[in-house]
């Protein structure tokens, strides 16, 4: 990293570039080689280039063109660096000037152009050096043409899908004869339908949303009005049957295509650029970074345990223990060590420094941590990172059953408890909010009908009249008793029968009030008893106490799921891994510095 930065600071003292300029400069040059070996060499030529008469002409008449030439700069060293080892000259500072890197790249195209012969159920629209146009009339030519390729237009065992896009319009087969096989633009399908809408498709099959990936067929002006003017002529009657109201639609249906592609240029253009940024200054070195690069070094370590990291290690091994043998046999060579200058070893050294060279160049293409890209979003408060393609979201074990919590809670905001297995709900049923709920129902029904719930023989007592009655009678009764005591044995006589006689009464009066049932009532405390065991009851089976009542409906029980209850039990049933890998429901974890961490793929 030190040597990098010291090349980018030299070169920066070394030419005069604008600010503005200078650190696309710096973040393009990156992008291509990340030891920003393209440096000086970009610089110098932009320079010079920008300081030519017509150059300083064009700018004062339009003003600064700065980034058009350096994005042209760019592109072409981009090329370069891909094709560089099938180059005569393979070190860029070889070339003085960016047209002579252009013609070196022109002069390998030219060498690889295919021959490609014309099928005779097929018709040719359109040919030059590079490109050649065919529309395949049979499903045996489609099948011809598109050899190589996953179209599902070009299976042979069956014509059904030629037939559909026959039907509905025409096939554009572009055929690039420069392109490797390895590139999947070296053929792609141009579906053009009569109501008015274009789709291109890759070797692979892929849908191309994006045009900006084809963009040499789709910035040549000729081949491109040579196709439209094509179709229009020679499909003009199909064309006129489609109403107007169906081609809007489809050209809605396109404008919406166009600018999702727009938006992920955009995207792609931010992380590039942020990933650079990161790069420049080493923010996510070990040791000096923050949790987010923790993480991102995490799934670098587990993408190179599931061989999905493209770090070049196994190659360059490979290499090296090459280089090993050829060294071996170079030292134990008869020729070599009878002359060690001679041709024999003039070979072997070559060998060896094409082996290197090889090494130098896969070390290159090695990729590291600030290859993953860190997305601009969370997946439930978790970092979410990108490579080759996938998405994965990482954390902590903390981390992990938070937004294992999160994700629970928010699905049962999208779908409702009944979204669930059936009868899931049914064992997270809160019983005290069932029985609070309950309660006041259990009084009404006691107080205003005790006799249906109470048993009238332990649960009622003499009423607050009745017992004043049999407390008058017992007052009455002691006062004739005192008088009864007040006479002797003499002095009785017929008063003292009266007496008798009347307690007597008295007493069959209380007895009368006591077996009247009318004179009893149920008590308070067999009713507040039934409430606390009918809300026991409901405490302890409140499933059971909905049913009973047909509250047992999802809008019903609701109200009554207890939430966290719930949302544990999901988890504790399905994992934390069923909701937040959207891809293929794995939880992956590894150990990382001593602490797991649990990577989840979401695309």
């Amino acid at each position: 990293m030190f040597l990098i930065e010291n090349r980018v600071s030299q070169v920066k003292e070394k030419y005069d570039i604008p600010a503005e300029v200078w650190e696309n400069m710096v973040f393009g040059s990156a992008a291509i080689a990340n030891n920003q070996k393209y440096l000086d060499w970009i610089a110098r030529v932009w320079k010079e280039r920008v300081s030519t008469p017509e150059y300083v002409e064009t700018q004062a008449r339009e003003g600064h063109i700065w980034s058009g030439v350096l994005n042209g700069t760019l592109s072409t060293i981009e090329e370069f660096d891909r094709v560089r080892a099938n180059l005569k000259k393979r070190d860029l500072y070889q070339y003085r000037n960016r047209q002579e890197v252009i013609d070196a790249l022109e002069d390998y195209k030219l060498e690889k152009v295919r021959n490609i012969k014309t099928h005779k159920e097929s018709e040719v629209v359109y040919e030059d050096d590079r490109f050649k146009v065919v529309v395949p009339k049979s499903h045996t030519a489609s099948c011809y043409y598109g050899a190589g390729t996953k179209w599902c237009t070009a299976s042979k065992d069956n014509d059904s899908h030629f037939r559909s896009y026959d039907k509905s319009g025409k096939l554009f087969y572009i055929l690039d004869k420069s392109a490797p096989t390895s590139d999947k633009y070296y053929k792609v399908a141009l579906n053009k339908t009569y109501k008015g809408t274009d789709t291109y498709y890759d070797a692979v099959d892929d849908s191309i949303s994006d045009s900006m990936e084809i963009e040499k067929i789709i910035s040549n002006p000729k081949l491109m009005n040579t196709i439209n003017d094509y179709f229009n002529f020679t499909y003009a009657d199909e064309i006129s049957k489609i109403t107007e109201e169906e081609k809007q639609r489809e050209l809605e249906r396109l404008a919406r295509d166009e600018e999702w592609a727009r938006r992920r240029r955009e995207r792609e253009q931010r992380l590039s650029q942020n990933a650079s940024e990161r790069r420049l200054g080493d923010t996510w070195k070990l040791g000096e970074t923050d949790d987010v690069g923790i993480m991102a070094h995490v799934l670098m370590e587990w993408l190179i345990d599931e061989g999905e990291f493209d770090d070049k290690n196994q190659e360059i091994s490979n290499i090296e223990d090459t280089i090993e043998e050829v060294r071996s046999a170079m030292e134990n060579d008869p020729l070599v060590i009878a002359d060690p200058d001679g041709e024999t070893a003039q070979d072997y050294g070559e060998d060896l420094n094409n082996l290197e060279e090889e090494i130098v160049v896969l070390k290159e293409e090695a990729h590291d941590v600030y290859d993953i890209r860190y997305e601009e979003y969370d997946h439930y408060e978790m970092p979410v990172f990108e490579y080759g393609g996938a998405e994965y979201a990482v954390g902590d074990d903390d981390m992990a059953d938070e937004a294992g919590w999160a994700q629970v809670d928010n699905l049962i905001d999208d779908i409702g408890y009944e979204g669930f297995t059936e009868g899931f709900m049914r064992w997270y049923i809160d019983g005290d909010l069932v029985a609070s709920d309950m309660e006041e129902m259990f009084y009404n029904d006691v107080y205003d009908n005790p006799e249906d719930f109470l048993d009238e023989e332990d649960d009622t007592e003499l009423s607050s009249s009745a017992q004043k009655q049999i407390e008058d009678i017992d007052e009455r009764i002691g006062e004739l008793q005192e008088e009864l005591e007040e006479f002797d044995e003499v002095d009785g006589g017929r008063e003292e029968e009266e007496i008798v006689e009347r307690i007597g009464e008295l007493e069959s009066n209380k007895e009368g009030i006591l077996e009247d049932e009318d004179n009893y009532e149920y008590t308070e405390e067999a009713k507040d008893d039934y409430v606390s065991r009918r809300t026991a009851d409901v405490r302890e089976d409140p499933m059971g106490f909905l049913e009973d009542y047909g509250w047992d409906n999802p809008d019903s029980m609701e109200r009554y799921i207890d939430r966290d209850a719930f949302i544990q039990g999901v988890l504790d049933s399905d994992g934390r891994a069923h909701g937040l890998s959207s891809y293929d429901g794995n939880e992956n974890e590894i150990s990382f510095d001593d602490e797991w961490y649990y990577i989840y793929r979401i695309n």
